[in-house]
């Protein structure tokens, strides 16, 4: 018996083919979880070409958006989820709030968040973020209002106000480590004591000192810099320091578990996608103590009951692995 396909769509007297559309978000969001924003973007952009898309899918794409630096698209994106009255609308808001400071629409950002303070409406956990976004935009607007346009910094220049300690802390963290990515390449000369310090700082999250650490890396600084991340600590050099996922450790990880799961490419994939991920979250430490075999398979465990295969795991390992993985979950990755 032939069998039945769905009714093929078209949009515009173009056909898309069944699974197309799904495949596009599926890639999208897969992007997005791995850094790569403007593939996310991409894949997302033309899956909304066809279907309108859901509350995630929206919300992915519009931080992807602003990720890119398209900040008008990503206001639009936002401004059509807060109508819709997102599950994650609060979360939403602060994005939406983001972006217009990077349009320099700080009197809308004002009222905003005046008027979501007056009314009481913002959840207890979520009013320290919108205070401070809003001491922020007071800030950053009054120096953008005095700097003369003869002093503003060029483009070739870097805002080192931007990395102090003081004023990095109070940025969201998706916005820290947009900074930090677009430092690749430049002169760190006026700020690198102002890098150091973020790495050093108690408070910075592992991902972000990872980001910043690496910028030190790709500049051969040669000085002494302490690090802590998951209870480690550790005095290191960023001169000679190998890429996260590039050493000799992650490698030799990655191939132990190639060879495990050649015959099961899916869930080869999804180990290889969180030892990349939790080799820079964890930068530059090597999983501690753990050797390379019991890191493998620690992850192909992991993974196995990610997958409904067997009873969960249990040791210090595992927990370990739990605990990076739960970095990225808050992050929403």
């Amino acid at each position: 018996m032939r069998k039945k396909y769905g009714k093929l769509q078209t949009k515009e007297n173009v056909i898309v083919f069944p699974g197309m559309v799904d495949r596009l978000i599926s890639e999208g969001l897969k992007h997005a979880e791995d850094f790569q924003y403007d593939l996310a973007v991409d894949s997302i952009r033309q899956a909304l070409t066809y279907i309108e898309a859901d509350e995630q899918t929206l919300g992915v794409y519009a931080y992807s958006l602003y990720e890119i630096r398209e900040y008008e698209a990503a206001s639009k994106v936002c401004e059509e989820l807060l109508k819709l009255g997102p599950t994650y609308y609060f979360e939403t808001m602060e994005l939406y709030v983001t972006v217009l400071m990077e349009l320099r629409r700080f009197n809308e950002v004002k009222e905003i968040v005046e008027s979501l303070l007056e009314e009481g409406v913002i959840p207890s956990e979520k009013i320290d973020n919108f205070e401070q976004l809003l001491e922020l935009n007071s800030r950053v607007s009054k120096q953008k209002e005095n700097i003369p346009l003869e002093d503003a910094p060029h483009n070739n220049q870097i805002d080192v106000t931007l990395f102090q300690l003081e004023t990095f802390s109070q940025f969201p963290e998706d916005k820290q480590q947009q900074l930090l990515v677009e430092l690749d390449g430049e002169d760190l000369s006026s700020i690198e004591n102002d890098l150091v310090k973020l790495i050093e700082d108690e408070l910075i999250s592992p991902i972000t000192k990872s980001f910043a650490l690496l910028l030190l890396v790709h500049q051969g600084i040669d000085r002494s810099i302490t690090i802590e991340k998951l209870g480690h600590r550790a005095d290191i050099t960023p001169y000679g320091l190998p890429e996260p996922s590039q050493s000799s450790k992650v490698e030799a990880v990655l191939q132990l578990t190639g060879e495990e799961l050649l015959q099961n490419p899916t869930k080869l994939e999804m180990v290889h996608d969180l030892i990349i991920r939790h080799s820079f979250a964890t930068y530059p430490f090597e999983w501690f103590s753990f050797n390379e075999k019991e890191v493998a398979e620690a992850y192909i465990n992991y993974v196995g009951t990610m997958l409904g295969e067997g009873l969960p795991i249990v040791g210090e390992l595992n927990d370990l692995i739990g605990q990076i993985d739960l970095i990225f979950e808050m992050r929403g990755l």
